[in-house]
């Protein structure tokens, strides 16, 4: 028996028949582990459809109604019930310009002067943006564009705003090439957040001569309101659909299970990746999920930040995407090497202001993988491990290198604030429950993860701390680094947290506070000695629930307070 590991016995329980299923349903995945893949990033096909000459007149007379609508409507001298009823004529016109011409033809197809020709009428339709607008994307860069309507969102979710235009979701499909051009590109692909405007020249004089329109896709998140002729006006917006097909969506669900028994399948894919076009002014707000789960938990709490006019003007979303399988020290790593690599190719000369003001937001693991990023480490991390010092383990340079890199490090300076939810500050008994133990083992570990747990278990046996020599590769897991007998967390906690940080912690039940839980989480666990700290009615997978995300958001506001934003 592994000693300070769980036994077989903590397995037992009334629910065995229960647990035994599983464990045989997981065991039949290790079998297949050779049929496990990565989720791969969708693809947009071409339409079945191509544009042809009837398609291309009913566009024709689709612009024809909106080129008249939108001269009544951009003349002030008509009366507003005049303009108002030209607006909704206008913008029900462009919507099935817009649906119609992407059913035939992908925008990325789309020609930079369009014509279309109708029943007594003609029109030329220019694509192209001005050159280097942050303001505004090309037609030209999307594999699709979907009508925001068109996507199924929960009515009180649906975050929108009034004015004139077509929101829009711009799609682009994710390629290795496009995540050089675009860092932080999500595999599967990007949403973005557009407002889409046909802006008509005046009539030609020559009555043969196309009249010009003007296609713009506006970024409302960079530019709210428009300029059109002496008048202000509010571009419509809407801030859920993009969010609903980027996150809440089968894609990223599938990681979840993947990620915690292949973490091998996944972890190519384990970084930052981002929900916008970059803004330099905006600050990230990075979510890191935990245990078993992915980022799609986010989109509630995402989603109401999109909904506060002021949390959405000074913050872009991000989340990390990672295996829960692996270790917290080597997770951690790999969080801290993405935050790094996001600085130097989103904002390589370190001027951004948004990147100087980062904001973690981890649940139940992730908390930990957020929290390590504002700390040095100091010696501490290693000797939670080792006896002996890097230069005196038995392992290969790489091993090393690599080693010494998970758990020797200094916090990054651009972390300023942390918000835990559910967090195991010092760990969670479940983790030390032998049904854990035993699904442990079915862990499939990246080909050079294994080899350095090898290396150390092998060769450097002498050289591991007491309390976890026996422990196996059970030490080198998510599950065993959770766990509070774990050594790790004497040397987490012995480190002030040096920034702002707030708890969020969930209470089952009611026993005393002291001894209250969210049922895998003691509160005692969850507590820390500084920062703020809200106990909420809630169960450990709190993150959708309302209660939860007002603390977030409240938080938000109080960074942006501090900062002298608000």
């Amino acid at each position: 028996m592994i000693a300070g590991a769980p036994s077989a016995k903590d397995a037992v329980s009334p629910d065995r028949p229960v647990i035994l299923r599983l464990l045989l349903l997981l065991a039949s995945l290790h079998l297949l582990a050779s049929c496990v893949h990565a989720p791969k990033s969708p693809t947009v096909k071409e339409p079945f459809w191509s544009l042809n000459r009837f398609s291309e007149r009913r566009i024709a007379n689709h612009l024809r109604t909106a080129a008249s609508a939108w001269d009544i409507w951009k003349n002030s001298a008509n009366s507003a019930s005049k303009r108002d009823k030209a607006e909704a004529d206008y913008e029900r016109a462009v919507a099935s310009i817009l649906d119609e011409w992407n059913s035939r033809k992908l925008p990325r197809d789309w020609q930079l002067k369009s014509r279309f020709e109708g029943s007594g009428s003609s029109f030329q339709i220019q694509l192209l943006p001005p050159p280097g607008s942050p303001q505004e994307v090309s037609p030209l860069v999307l594999d699709r564009l979907r009508l925001a309507k068109n996507v199924p969102v929960r009515k009180s979710r649906d975050v929108t705003e009034a004015g004139i235009g077509i929101p829009v979701v711009g799609e682009v499909s994710y390629s290795p090439i496009m995540a050089q051009q675009y860092p932080l590109m999500p595999l599967n692909g990007g949403h973005l957040t557009l407002t889409a405007l046909i802006v008509f020249d005046p009539k030609p004089e020559d009555s043969k001569a196309p009249r010009q329109a003007h296609l713009h896709l506006y970024n409302p998140l960079r530019q709210p309101t428009l300029k059109i002729g002496q008048r202000t006006i509010a571009l419509e917006a809407n801030y859920s659909a993009a969010k609903k097909l980027a996150l809440d969506n089968n894609f990223l669900r599938r990681f979840s299970l993947i990620g915690a028994l292949f973490p091998e399948k996944t972890i190519a894919d384990s970084k930052l990746y981002r929900l916008e076009i970059h803004d330099p002014q905006r600050i990230p707000v990075t979510f890191v999920h935990g245990v078993l789960s992915d980022p799609h938990i986010w989109y509630p709490c995402i989603n109401a930040i999109y909904a506060d006019p002021v949390l959405r003007a000074n913050y872009q979303p991000w989340y990390f995407l990672y295996p829960t399988g692996m270790a917290v020290p080597n997770t951690a790593r790999r969080l801290r090497e993405s935050l790094k690599e996001a600085r130097e190719k989103l904002d390589p000369d370190h001027n951004d202001p948004g990147m100087d003001q980062m904001v973690l937001v981890g649940h139940s693991m992730g908390g930990l993988l957020s929290r390590i990023q504002s700390i040095d480490s100091g010696e501490d991390f290693w000797k939670a491990y080792f006896k002996r010092p890097p230069a005196e383990l038995n392992l290969t340079e790489a091993s090393r290198e690599r080693l010494t890199q998970s758990l020797i490090f200094t916090k990054e300076p651009d972390i300023k604030r942390l918000i835990f939810i559910a967090v195991p500050q010092r760990g969670s008994a479940v983790a030390d429950k032998g049904i854990i133990y035993r699904l442990s083992t079915l862990i499939r570990l990246p080909i050079d993860s294994l080899f350095l747990v090898k290396e150390i278990i092998s060769g450097n046996s002498d050289a591991l701390n007491p309390q976890i020599r026996d422990w196996g590769i059970f030490a080198f897991l998510s599950s065993g680094t959770l766990s509070p007998k774990h050594p790790y967390f004497t040397a987490l906690n012995s480190k002030p947290i040096p920034i702002p940080h707030h708890s969020i912690i969930g209470r089952v039940g009611n026993k005393p506070l002291l001894e209250s839980s969210d049922r895998v989480v003691p509160y005692s666990s969850s507590h820390l000695s500084t920062g703020t700290e809200k106990i909420v009615p809630c169960w450990h997978g709190c993150v959708e629930d309302q209660v939860v995300i007002d603390e977030v958001l409240k938080r938000l506001h109080e960074h942006l307070k501090a900062l002298g934003r608000e």
